[in-house]
């Protein structure tokens, strides 16, 4: 019989000082002062009215940009709800391009990089910039060397990658939008992680509020949560509220969203994967002990989920969001299994840790999809508007 599962976490020292766990608690007067701080210059510097945007302003020869992002640090399922929005407009026949900072990896190093992911490039166009097949090949032991791809092009753009969605990574929203509207045409370029950045004019602001707690404590980094005080949601056009149990707007949140096009979505369990990538129903697991890893912002809903498929996790461990796994992860791990259970994690974790297990272990990945209520209504609001 399973008995209750074991939290293993296992984050480093700076997280924990952030996060005023432990003795770290006794930072808490310096997390107020710098909170303070945050919020004076907050309000001193504003942000900048949308316009000045890197593209030609002729909305004929431009793509309908799409800003998508949050409040909080982390944790509100911006990648997810980019896919999803993504993939209704190619559904719509639209040509959708994501950019994206490429969190971590080498290419948001060597930026701009360019992830077509099958889709042909301009022609005449491909030797200007580093593409993620060139880029890969350029690394130690070309494609199949240490240097995973996961750790080349960062755990997210693979998510994207896999799913047929073009990417260009570059911190520099602006140059990697007019890089996008070169190399692929498209309809609407998608800025993933945006809200806060100014530097380039967006068409439409999308922002994603948990439904739990949509402004977290209510304090800003570092004592809290929040980039940006609340009064932000009014630069939004959309406002998506994420985690809904219902279609019931926060008390808290609805002071800011009366005049706003609001939407709920869920994150919902579709498949598992084994190491091969081939798909398995969710039944596999139910009533099956497992021991779960995952290094993400907000692992307990990763394994809530799981929970929730009828799964007995016996442990599950937690690193902090975007974690490199190591083989002493790996091996802490294998001990805590003894060899008798498959471990299940998340589609991003799976890209950076299964080559770290040995053949004989047993690995799946639980994907996760957005599901947005009302989705042709929020598509309909802008996925026809780029001519």
């Amino acid at each position: 019989m399973c008995g209750p599962m074991k939290i293993i976490e296992r984050y480093p020292a700076p997280f924990k000082m952030l996060a005023g766990r432990g003795a770290w608690a006794l930072l808490y007067p310096a997390k107020v002062l710098l909170a303070g701080v945050n919020r004076i210059r907050l309000a001193a510097g504003g942000h900048r009215p949308r316009g000045g945007s890197a593209l030609p302003s002729n909305r004929s020869v431009r793509p309908l940009v799409i800003g998508i992002g949050n409040l909080e640090a982390g944790g509100a399922g911006k990648t997810p709800c980019s896919l999803r929005i993504a993939r209704g407009i190619a559904e719509r026949g639209g040509t959708p391009v994501v950019i994206s900072r490429g969190y971590g990896s080498i290419a948001e190093r060597r930026a701009p990089c360019v992830v077509p992911s099958g889709r042909e490039l301009s022609v005449g166009r491909s030797a200007e910039v580093l593409t993620d097949e060139a880029l890969l090949a350029s690394l130690p032991g070309g494609p199949d060397g240490d240097a995973s791809a996961a750790d080349a092009l960062g755990d997210e753009i693979l998510l994207y990658r896999s799913r047929g969605i073009s990417v260009v990574i570059d911190q520099n929203r602006g140059r990697g939008a007019e890089l996008a509207r070169r190399m692929f045409s498209p309809t609407h370029v998608i800025l993933d992680d945006a809200f806060q950045n100014a530097s380039i004019g967006k068409d439409v602001e999308i922002l994603l509020l948990d439904a739990e707690h949509p402004f977290g404590n209510g304090h800003l980094l570092p004592l809290g949560t929040l980039r940006e005080t609340p009064s932000a949601v009014r630069r939004a056009d959309i406002v998506v509220f994420t985690r809904a149990e219902s279609e019931c707007i926060p008390w808290e949140a609805r002071p800011y969203v009366a005049d706003k096009h609001v939407f709920f979505a869920r994150h919902e369990a579709s498949d598992l994967m084994d190491r091969s990538r081939h798909s398995l129903p969710l039944s596999l697991i139910d009533g099956r002990e497992c021991v779960l890893f995952s290094a993400i912002a907000r692992p307990e809903s990763f394994e809530r989920m799981v929970i929730s498929l009828g799964a007995r996790p016996r442990a599950a461990f937690r690193f902090v969001d975007h974690h490199r796994y190591t083989r002493e992860d790996v091996q802490s791990m294998l001990r805590e299994a003894a060899g008798d259970v498959p471990f299940v994690t998340t589609e991003k974790d799976w890209a950076k840790a299964h080559e770290l297990f040995p053949p004989s272990a047993e690995v799946l990945v639980l994907r996760i999809e957005m599901r947005i209520g009302d989705i042709e209504g929020l598509l309909g609001l802008f996925a026809n508007s780029s001519s």
